[in-house]
């Protein structure tokens, strides 16, 4: 069965992805600037999400139910479908990467060999378990989309940890320095500052959508050079002023339990998923859709009042938010139709429906969907009214400070 239907869909995707491969002008600038000695890893990381984007919709346009045995994504296809072309993209953007890393080595007299991060199994097997785990193909196709481009995207930043250590262990005595980008969010805020080698927080190369902020690394040679941008700067006196070390405190083991308990009756158990044990959201997606459904089939008049109850808005508000979530079709990327569910607003509006360890976050939640569904009600699109009220409902960075306190970043 197996060997009926791979190789041709295996075929398809190579075809798409070499033509528009060799189409993109991302690529064609990456190589150029590689050529020339002057290719950063900023310039690797929109190399690699170019090259993940390419390949996501070549699997979207190669891909369908009607080509799968009984409509379904075995997990014998699935296995070795993504082993290769994600194989394929490791082989890509780590070469690409190994190259930048060769010459910023040259440039600071660094006699060391590159580092080249191993493909991350893993990760792939985390997909292919998903795939296999729905009758349906139509029901995971989404698997191709955001996990495909947030894989290879991943390889940059296995890169940039595995020579950074490296240079560690080869007595370079590394100094790494983040610094926020225009007080990007209370989290990044926090974590900035001067890291030496080997008291580096782990969170130090994260980043959240849409961060810009820096982080610098100093080999010791005389120079600093940025992880991501590889931009030197010459060292200066005020090295001494930057400020020491900040950790990351998170919750302590007793809150932890603590928050299971209270937590158990909602099937939301402390750190079940987070960024750490699910990098590409397959469970919390998952989990999502599933939590979404289950509120639509609750008497919503009784969902309504008792969320009321427990934060004090009005049945009127709190029944806008619903409909907003939850029921209403709007003009959204891809046609008419409701929101996507979101791990994070599902978890959050359980413990304003359960009226238990209702966080800071949560209400935030509240005020920013109310506020977001007058202005499209008024006319405004998604993306615009999403903008204005995250200006002064800024759930997301609520979102961010909370999961690092938990420990969930």
């Amino acid at each position: 069965m197996e060997n009926d239907v791979l190789p041709s869909i295996l075929q398809e995707v190579q075809e798409r992805f070499e033509r528009d491969f060799g189409k993109s002008e991302i690529v064609r600038n990456a190589f150029a600037a590689l050529k020339g000695k002057k290719a950063t890893y900023k310039t690797a990381n929109e190399f690699a999400i170019e090259v993940g984007e390419i390949l996501s919709k070549a699997l979207e346009a190669s891909l369908s139910a009607d080509k799968l045995p009984d409509g379904k994504m075995y997990y014998n296809i699935a296995q070795r479908l993504l082993t290769d072309v994600l194989g394929r993209n490791h082989e890509l953007v780590s070469g690409y990467t190994s190259e930048v890393q060769k010459n910023l080595n040259q440039e600071a007299k660094i006699g060391l060999k590159v580092q080249v991060p191993e493909l991350n199994l893993d990760r792939i097997a985390g997909i292919v378990n998903r795939f296999s785990s729905e009758e349906n193909f139509e029901d995971v196709s989404w698997l191709l989309g955001e996990p495909i481009v947030n894989f290879t995207q991943s390889i940059i930043d296995d890169s940039i940890r595995k020579n950074a250590e490296f240079h560690h262990q080869s007595g370079l005595q590394p100094e790494i320095i983040r610094k926020s980008y225009f007080h990007c969010c209370e989290w990044c805020q926090e974590v900035q500052g001067n890291y030496k080698y080997p008291r580096v927080p782990k969170d130090v190369y994260r980043r959240h959508r849409h961060c810009r902020c820096i982080v610098d690394y100093d080999p010791k040679s005389g120079k600093i050079q940025n992880v991501w941008t590889k931009k030197w700067n010459s060292i200066d006196k005020e090295r001494v002023e930057r400020r020491k070390l900040i950790g990351v405190v998170s919750v302590d083991e007793r809150e932890q339990k603590r928050y299971n308990r209270v937590m158990k009756s909602s099937g939301a158990v402390y750190g079940a998923w987070n960024s750490k044990n699910d990098p590409d959201e397959i469970h919390r997606r998952a989990h999502a859709e599933q939590y979404y459904e289950s509120v639509r089939k609750r008497n919503t008049d009784r969902e309504i009042v008792r969320i009321a109850k427990n934060t004090g808005f009005s049945q009127d508000d709190i029944r806008a938010v619903y409909l907003h979530v939850f029921e209403n079709y709007y003009d959204l990327e891809g046609g008419k139709k409701r929101f996507d569910p979101d791990y994070d607003m599902a978890q959050s509006w359980s413990r304003l429906f359960d009226g238990k360890n209702i966080q800071k976050h949560d209400i935030t939640l509240l005020n920013h969907e109310l506020m977001e569904s007058k202005l499209m009600a008024k006319g405004k699109d998604y993306d615009t009214a999403h903008k204005i009220t995250q200006e002064k409902y800024d759930y997301l960075g609520e979102l961010i400070k909370w999961q690092i306190e938990r420990g969930d970043l």
